[in-house]
């Protein structure tokens, strides 16, 4: 009962950082994309280094809003969600820390579960210092404007260095050789495994190494990687979002609770804009069915990508704009669509197994509490 409870707080602590990276997500991911879509339509890349530098002033404002606007918004992802679990665990004091942390995560490469471990290792830090150091009222201030800021920074910061940073490291390294291990097994089967590890970590180390990979692969060795890897990031969000609109059509009842449902359009609309992000609060509920369901269904999308000839340059997209770029669009459709389904029945499904496992508890607890009194 007691590992339950700290499972419970854990996940809350997790929920309170994804409530407040949400919005940053939705902001950037829509200003990404009015960058990319601007540069598409006026037949320019708006990740151009030049054209932010030399363009013509539309350019310059297209190319500004995609890689400082859109992509710097973006970066804030990660700070913002380890400050947030800090909060959840310390409160206010834990933003400093958990800020620093987040930051680090993003830039040392380990990022969303380099930002969970220290935005809990932030908080519970704080809160240590916060209940065990007592000083004299008039002392206090000292305490919560400089001893607990600074010092906890400092150990977040060397948790950083010597622990989370490594692990990251690590983390890359072995996606990295696993991928580069599968890819002489044909088309098909590297496809699979650079859709599923996009799925994997959603915007996670992994996710970016696999992104890198295809990126590298498609350019500089003509093998058909991008696709998978564009495919592979919008499945998860695309059919975890529709599995929130029609859960009431497919069981005859809402099987998602009202944070999930809130969060189940924006998180729909983000896959169309080829922002994966969106699918981390259902991925973080039941990481032992959504992760492995995730991977399943993207590595099915990109193999069937791959069945059907569809590739693009590295660059198209992931966004429905950048569908049509592709050679064989209607295979990124089929694929899109036959992975999100899977993702979407599973996700439905699962939650009402979930609810009806409570809804047994809840009986039983009640029947207990009859019988006893």
């Amino acid at each position: 009962m007691m590992e339950q409870s700290k499972w419970k707080m854990f996940q809350q602590h997790l929920m309170t950082g994804i409530s407040y990276m949400i919005p940053v997500i939705v902001a950037a991911g829509i200003i990404l994309g009015i960058g990319i879509m601007g540069g598409q339509l006026m037949n320019f890349d708006p990740w151009s280094a030049d054209l932010l530098k030399n363009g013509t002033h539309i350019e310059k404002l297209f190319t500004w809003l995609t890689q400082e606007a859109g992509a710097g918004m973006m970066g804030l992802m990660f700070p913002v969600f380890a400050a947030f679990v800090a909060y959840s665990v310390a409160d206010k004091l834990g933003l400093a820390p958990g800020f620093i942390g987040g930051y680090l995560a993003k830039e040392m490469g380990s990022g969303f579960l380099g930002a969970i471990v220290i935005g809990i290792f932030a908080g519970y830090v704080v809160k240590y210092m916060n209940e065990h150091w007592k000083f004299k009222r008039s002392f206090r201030p000292v305490k919560t404007m400089f001893l607990i800021p600074v010092l906890s920074s400092i150990a977040v910061i060397i948790a950083s260095y010597y622990i989370v940073g490594p692990i990251g490291l690590v983390a890359i390294k072995g996606i990295t050789a696993f991928i580069e291990l599968i890819g002489g097994a044909g088309n098909v089967a590297l496809a699979a495994v650079i859709g599923g590890s996009m799925a994997f970590d959603l915007g996670g180390p992994v996710n970016k190494t696999a992104l890198a990979l295809s990126m590298q692969l498609n350019t500089d060795t003509g093998a058909n990687a991008w696709v998978p890897a564009m495919i592979g990031a919008v499945i998860p969000p695309i059919g975890i979002g529709l599995a929130t609109i029609i859960d009431k059509l497919v069981v005859k009842r809402a099987v998602f609770d009202a944070h999930l449902k809130a969060d189940g359009m924006p998180c729909f609309l983000l896959g169309f804009m080829g922002v994966s992000e969106g699918a981390i609060p259902f991925a973080i509920r039941d990481p032992l069915f959504m992760i492995p369901l995730n991977v399943i269904s993207s590595a099915t999308g990109a193999a069937i990508a791959a069945l059907f000839g569809t590739s693009a340059v590295t660059g198209v997209p992931a966004a429905i704009w950048g569908w049509p770029l592709a050679s064989n669009p209607i295979g990124w459709v089929i694929a899109v669509l036959v992975g999100s389904l899977i993702v979407c029945f599973g996700a439905i499904f699962r939650a009402q197994y979930l609810m009806k496992k409570t809804e047994k508890q809840e009986a039983l607890d009640t029947n207990k509490e009859s019988v006893v009194s």
